[in-house]
């Protein structure tokens, strides 16, 4: 193998990334039956990699998708991958590893014998160089953020705690919010009008930003992804003694003297500038000491990182 093409790893096998496929008959393709996660490393080295990979498998399992690798043996993978892929990288970049699984192949698609779920599951993972120049722009000025007239599915329907890639409603949903604005990014409500995510970030608001007693609101945490990145701003709350409130949000309740978040693996966080008319508060004082926090964890201050990487 040549060391120094991007690689894979696809069911038990190290693959150039450029011959990484799934066949046409693939659950994964054909039903959108596909469990996944994304985590990135800190100066080439993994982050938070075994909490991802719980919540990965866990994800997995709570989808019929049988995995039968645990996670240790995911871990020493991936951090085999991210090493090997880091050696093209310059210092100061850093690579996303995603991880994958989807039911495995339908025979009948294809004439074949068997049909969804009866052979193997499709296991794989690849990794891309961070893509710092899309968040740069919501740290220098703040994310916009609009709802849609498109709904996150029911409780009823689909976990919305499992990350998945049945993601048609958010291909929709932020479509239907660059008709508004080319620089916004979709917020979905739940059906009773509250406030969930975005397709790639969990929202926090930080009541009274400024003030001395301020709090932080979020979602009801089995209305959205279990963010690993939120669990670290929830840690961090809870060491600064900052009071933590799940609750449904009403875009309605939100004012000029709230301050929001949203949080995602990939970059951490970022300050957001408005929720569809209201335009929030920045809080410099409490992003100063969450990025303290994070840095002491990662090693690196992402911030540069971001904004420095042209």
């Amino acid at each position: 193998m040549n060391n120094l093409s991007n690689l894979a790893w696809i069911n038990g096998r190290f693959i150039s990334q450029s011959e990484a496929t799934i066949t046409l008959h693939d659950a994964g393709f054909v039903m959108g039956a596909t469990v996944t996660d994304m985590s990135r490393s800190f100066g080439h080295k993994p982050f938070m990699l075994i909490e991802h990979i719980q919540r990965f498998l866990l994800n997995c399992e709570s989808c019929f998708i049988p995995i039968r690798v645990n996670a240790l043996e995911l871990q020493k993978i991936a951090e085999e991958l991210i090493s090997r892929n880091c050696t093209l990288l310059k210092p100061e970049e850093d690579l996303a590893l995603v991880l994958f699984a989807t039911p495995g192949p339908i025979g009948f698609y294809l004439g074949e014998p068997g049909g969804a779920g009866d052979g193997l599951a499709t296991l794989g993972m690849h990794t891309f160089k961070l893509p710092f120049h899309r968040y740069r722009p919501w740290l220098e000025n703040g994310a916009e953020l609009l709802t849609s007239s498109i709904l996150q599915p029911s409780l009823r329907c689909l976990d919305p705690t499992i990350k998945q890639r049945s993601r048609m409603h958010w291909w929709i949903a932020e479509r239907d919010v660059k008709k508004r604005s080319k620089t916004a990014s979709a917020i979905l409500l739940d059906e009773n009008g509250y406030l969930t995510e975005t397709a790639s970030a969990n929202l926090l608001i930080i009541r009274n930003a400024g003030w001395n007693k301020f709090k932080i609101s979020v979602p009801k945490r089995e209305k959205v992804l279990d963010g690993v990145a939120l669990r670290v701003v929830r840690e961090f709350a809870r060491d600064s003694e900052i009071e933590w409130n799940e609750s449904d949000i009403l875009p309605s309740d939100l004012t000029p003297s709230d301050a929001g978040l949203i949080t995602s693996s990939t970059f951490c966080f970022a300050p957001v500038k408005s929720i569809n008319d209201t335009k929030l508060s920045i809080f410099p004082t409490f992003n100063g000491m969450l990025l303290d926090y994070w840095q002491k964890k990662t090693g690196i201050n992402f911030h540069t990182q971001i904004l420095k990487n042209l």
